[in-house]
C-alpha cells in the first residue's frame, strides 16, 4: 500500500460541518455502503439541473457544457489515482464497467486458460467473469477466506496462478471486514505469469491513498458513490492497456468501452465530491492530486483511531462475534448478535437513531462462507472521514443495552 504521509491534526468538527444532513441527530455509521452526501455535491447535482443539461457532441451551450463536465469528471477519478486521463474510462457503475471490462478482456482466450477470482470478489464481478469464462471454455480458480481471520491469505496465490492464468480479480477493500490484500505478492505472482490483475477499490478509497504506479495493478475500479458522490464509476488503467484491448479504428480508446450517453446530470457531482476529499484537510496545499493524499491520509489516520476503539467495544460485548480478526482492516466491519436476526438489531439501533447497514452487500460469496444466511445475516458497520468518537460510543452503549436488557 502507499506510505503515510506525516499530517496535521484532523479537524473532525470543521468537517462534519460540510454536510447538512449530519446535523440531524442520526448517528451514520453504515460507511461507504450508503455514505452521507457532503452539502457541495448536493449543490453541484442541482446546479446542473437547473440548467438543464444536454448530451455531448452539439454545439449548443449546453451540449458543450456536457462534454467540459465529461472532461471534468475523467481528471477527477485520475487525480484520485493517480493515473492519466487518456487512460480513465466513466461508467454508471462498477457493474456495468467490469461486464465492458470482461467482454473485451477475454476476447482471445483459449479454450483451458484460467482465471482467479476471489470469494471477496462481488456478486457483479463474479456474474461477468464467470459468464465470459463460460463461454470461452475457461476455467475458474477460486481465493479461498479464511475465517478465522476473514482474509484472503496470498500463500494460496502460488497454487492458483499458473502458465495459463490469464486474469486475477482483487478486493482491495472489502466492506464486510475490512482486511487489506497482500496485493504486492499477488500482483507479482500474475505478472510473472503474464496475467492481469483488476482491483476493485471499493471502501478503501476513503482511507488510504492510492496510487495505480504503486499498486502495479493492470485495472483499478472506482465508485463516487463510495465517496459521497453520485452514482458515477470509472476505472483506470496502467498506461497504454486501453490501445492493446481496442481496435486501432477507436480514438481515444477510453471510448470503446464508455456507454453511447454518460449521466452528464450527475458528473459535475463527480468533481464536486472529488473536491470534498481532497480538502477534508484544511491545511492541505498544493495540486488536486497533492490534497488527495495528504487528506485522505489524514482521514484514515482518524478513522483508524475510531476504528480501534469500535473493533475493541464491540468484541467485549457478550453475544457480539466481529467477523475476521482486528489486525491491519480498513475501518469497516461486521457482526452477529446471538439470537438476534441483522434487521432486528438494524431496527432496535435505529430507534435509537443509529444507522447501520442491514441489507444486502452484494458478496454472496463471501456471505455463503461466513454461513451468515444461517444466522440471520450479519449487520455492517463502516466509519467514514465524518464519523467521530461520540458516535461509536453510542452504537456501544446501545448493543450493551441490547444484550444486557
Amino acid at each position: 500500500m502507499i506510505e503515510r504521509l506525516t499530517v496535521s491534526e484532523y479537524d473532525i468538527a470543521r468537517v462534519r460541518g460540510l454536510y447538512s444532513t449530519i446535523g440531524s441527530g442520526t448517528a451514520y455509521l453504515e460507511g461507504a455502503l450508503a455514505p452521507v452526501q457532503p452539502q457541495s455535491v448536493v449543490g453541484a447535482l442541482i446546479a446542473t439541473l437547473r440548467q438543464s443539461p444536454a448530451p455531448a457532441g452539439a454545439r449548443t451551450t449546453r451540449s458543450k457544457r456536457a462534454a467540459s463536465s465529461i472532461v471534468a469528471a475523467r481528471a477527477a477519478f485520475s487525480d484520485i489515482v493517480g493515473a492519466r486521463t487518456s487512460d480513465v474510462v466513466l461508467g454508471g457503475n462498477v457493474a456495468d464497467l467490469t461486464v465492458r471490462l470482461a467482454v473485451s478482456l477475454s476476447a482471445d482466450w483459449q479454450l483451458g486458460d484460467e482465471i482467479v477470482l476471489s470469494r471477496y470478489d462481488g456478486d457483479a464481478a463474479v456474474l461477468a467473469w464467470r459468464r465470459v469464462a463460460h463461454e470461452k471454455g475457461v476455467i475458474v480458480r477460486w481465493a479461498e477466506v479464511d475465517l478465522e481471520s476473514g482474509e484472503v491469505p496470498a500463500w494460496q496465490y502460488r497454487r492458483l496462478i499458473g502458465p495459463r492464468t490469464r486474469l486475477v480479480t482483487v478486493a482491495l477493500g472489502n466492506p464486510t471486514t475490512g482486511a487489506l490484500p497482500d496485493l504486492s505478492e499477488i500482483t507479482a505472482l500474475a505478472h510473472k505469469r503474464g496475467a492481469m490483475v483488476v482491483v476493485d477499490a471499493g471502501v478503501a478509497v476513503n482511507h488510504v491513498p492510492l496510487d495505480l504506479a504503486d499498486l502495479d495493478v493492470d485495472v483499478l475500479l472506482l465508485s463516487a458513490t463510495a465517496i459521497g458522490g453520485p452514482s458515477v464509476a470509472a476505472f483506470a488503467t496502467r498506461p497504454g492497456l486501453l490501445e492493446e484491448i481496442v481496435p486501432d479504428s477507436v480514438r481515444p480508446a477510453s471510448r470503446a468501452f464508455e456507454p453511447g450517453t454518460l449521466p452528464i446530470e450527475l458528473l459535475e457531482g463527480v468533481v464536486a465530491a472529488v473536491d470534498h476529499l481532497a480538502d477534508l484537510d484544511s491545511t492541505a496545499t498544493g495540486t488536486r492530486r497533492e490534497r488527495l493524499l495528504w487528506s485522505v491520509t489524514a482521514a484514515g489516520e482518524h478513522t483508524a483511531g475510531l476504528y480501534a476503539t469500535l473493533d475493541k467495544g464491540l468484541r467485549q460485548i457478550p453475544g457480539v462475534t466481529v467477523l475476521g480478526s482486528s489486525v491491519d482492516r480498513l475501518p469497516v466491519l461486521a457482526f452477529t448478535v446471538d439470537g438476534r436476526t441483522a434487521e432486528e438489531v438494524g431496527d432496535a439501533l435505529n430507534s435509537k437513531r443509529i444507522a447501520v447497514w442491514t441489507g444486502s452487500v452484494g458478496l454472496s460469496e463471501l456471505a455463503r462462507s461466513f454461513g451468515l444466511d444461517e444466522v440471520g445475516g450479519a449487520v455492517h458497520v463502516g466509519l467514514m472521514p465524518y464519523s467521530n468518537t461520540a458516535e461509536v460510543t453510542r452504537l456501544l452503549d446501545a448493543l450493551n443495552s441490547l444484550v444486557r436488557p
